[in-house]
């Protein structure tokens, strides 16, 4: 695949991963449990349900159950790797930390709890890097906007970091469980 996927598309890998499903029934599931997460409109789930499958990550095949036809998708095995990648991989960016990193927690507490340590592990490093590299960065001495950006990254990073040690703290107390 050319591109990295769209967090949509991982989210289609995730669902898949349990088992095949057609297109109407990842609908389903994806307004069930990824709600709080965030919403995928009907148009991204089939573009993404397309591009997975020219990308060879999933393979569909028709079927007919009471006079319906369906296009019915499972996880290629290309499929099942990329999505592990994904799933032990820290975010991109800090922002990504809502939806993708969440979505990520998500599919790992139904397909592998104990490797969200692992996770939370990778981004608090991942994130301590950004942090360090912040407080390095040289600022032009005329623009006094310039250290406010710092400061309020500074503040993002810090907030970001404060949460996912006590989400460690929390799944490491369940994985022992």
């Amino acid at each position: 695949m050319a591109e990295a996927p769209f967090p949509v598309e991982f989210a289609v890998l995730g669902l898949l991963a349990r088992g095949p499903r057609h297109g109407y029934e990842l609908k389903k599931e994806i307004e069930r449990s990824l709600r709080p997460i965030w919403r995928i409109a009907t148009s991204r789930l089939y573009l993404a349900l397309s591009r997975l499958e020219n990308a060879g990550l999933i393979r569909g095949e028709p079927q007919s159950t009471g006079g319906r036809a369906r296009r019915v998708y499972r996880l290629t095995q290309a499929g099942e790797e990329r999505l592990w990648e994904w799933l032990r991989s820290p975010v991109p960016a800090l922002r990504d930390l809502r939806v993708e990193f969440l979505a990520k927690v998500h599919f790992l507490l139904e397909l592998a709890p104990a490797e969200i340590p692992g996770l939370i592990a990778a981004e608090i490093e991942a994130l301590e890097a950004l942090r360090d590299r912040l407080r390095r960065e040289e600022l032009p001495a005329d623009s006094p906007i310039a250290e406010c950006v710092r400061g309020f990254r500074l503040g993002q990073v810090d907030a970001a970091l404060a949460w996912l040690r006590r989400l460690a703290e929390r799944f490491s107390a369940e994985v022992v469980r």
